[in-house]
């Protein structure tokens, strides 16, 4: 059977292209903030928020259901019923589910009265309190000034690191990100003195894994729900791709922030606008043919280029007369003589610059 066509006929009934690989993404020197709510929101840990929240105070009852969220907790609070052991906390309230599981396990305390203070804003000495008994500490570990000394541990651990509070200042959504972000790549207390890996890391509970420098893999963790990649073409809307309304998308165009407008803007007749999607984040990554450091081309493919030592694994890629090495084994799959693609082949591809400064092909869509 002719794979052209089964590939045609797959586009024409689903509305996506054909997928020959899934990474639109191709390295992250350093994380951004967005990037790291972004896991956080994509391992359920957070619940997306507005930017314009991120300098606004965060409550005890929503620090409380983030804390429980972050924990083994996470799967079980559905089964718990909305019974709160404060006075101040109704029964029907959303947070008194997560409130009691948050007190019971010691992670936040009560005031004297028996009050939660649910609608008070959390401050850095109790979420420094809180994270680090989630990671395995105990009263016991800080002899002395025990607010104090908690501060110190966070600090020498990274726990706080991103976040300039006091100890009795408040913390904002963006504060939040940072602390629970940082929680995820801190060794547990039972792997404190162990040398930083997948399996020591706190993390590890909702699968994140680490880069060479010790930061956590957020291509992994933002491609985990990643859909793509779909071609949008010129006088077509965004709409029609993604599953959420286009106000509440956070979009970039080619590695740099974008908008709605933008992205339609950027599709053309002869060059449509390669799109993925996380509908958990909602956010949109497009790539076009205008990209300087990363994008797209359109083009019938020249030639096919072979290691002289390897003459089944293509090694680069003439289009249109210019010439892009391969990035990953899904793309020289997809250009080898068991793939699909073909020299006088008509072909979209995503492009990023290595460190070399050499146009790659990270993704191929057909």
């Amino acid at each position: 059977m002719n794979r052209r066509f089964m590939y045609g006929t797959l586009a024409a009934v689903t509305g996506i292209v054909s997928v020959i690989s899934y990474t639109p993404f191709t390295s992250l020197a350093s994380t951004t903030l967005t990037q790291r709510k972004n896991a956080l929101v994509s391992a359920r840990i957070m619940e997306n928020f507005d930017v314009t929240l991120n300098e606004q105070p965060v409550s005890r009852a929503l620090f409380a259901k983030m804390l429980v969220m972050a924990s083994s907790y996470h799967t079980m609070v559905s089964a718990e019923s909305n019974v709160s052991v404060f006075s101040d906390v109704l029964t029907t309230s959303e947070y008194a589910s997560y409130i009691r599981i948050a007190a019971e396990q010691g992670w936040l305390s009560a005031y004297l009265g028996g009050l939660f203070k649910p609608d008070q804003s959390i401050k850095m000495a109790e979420a420094e309190k809180a994270c680090l008994t989630l990671l395995g500490y105990s009263n016991t570990d800080f002899e002395g000034n025990l607010v104090s000394n908690r501060h110190a541990k966070a600090t020498a651990i990274g726990l706080i690191e991103n976040i300039t509070r006091g100890i009795n200042e408040t913390l904002t959504y963006e504060d939040c990100v940072n602390l629970f972000y940082n929680l995820m790549k801190s060794n547990t207390y039972s792997n404190e003195s162990a040398t930083k890996a997948d399996n020591t890391i706190y993390g590890k509970l909702f699968g994140f894994t680490l880069t060479d420098n010790d930061d956590l893999n957020l291509l992994d963790t933002l491609e985990s729900n990643l859909k793509g990649p779909y071609l949008l073409k010129s006088g077509k809307s965004l709409s029609g791709i993604i599953p959420f309304s286009e106000s509440s998308a956070s979009c970039s165009l080619n590695g740099e922030t974008s908008s709605v407008d933008e992205i339609e803007d950027a599709a053309s007749s002869r060059d449509p606008v390669v799109v993925y999607y996380n509908s958990s984040t909602k956010s949109v990554y497009a790539y076009s043919s205008s990209g300087t450091d990363m994008g797209t081309i359109t083009g019938t493919i020249d030639s096919i280029y072979y290691s002289s030592t390897n003459l089944m694994t293509p090694t680069s890629v003439t289009i249109n007369g210019t010439e892009y090495e391969i990035a990953n084994d899904d793309v020289a799959y997809a250009f080898s003589v068991y793939g699909s693609l073909e020299t006088n082949d008509e072909v979209t591809i995503v492009w990023s610059l290595n460190s070399e400064g050499k146009q790659e092909i990270t993704a191929v869509a057909n």
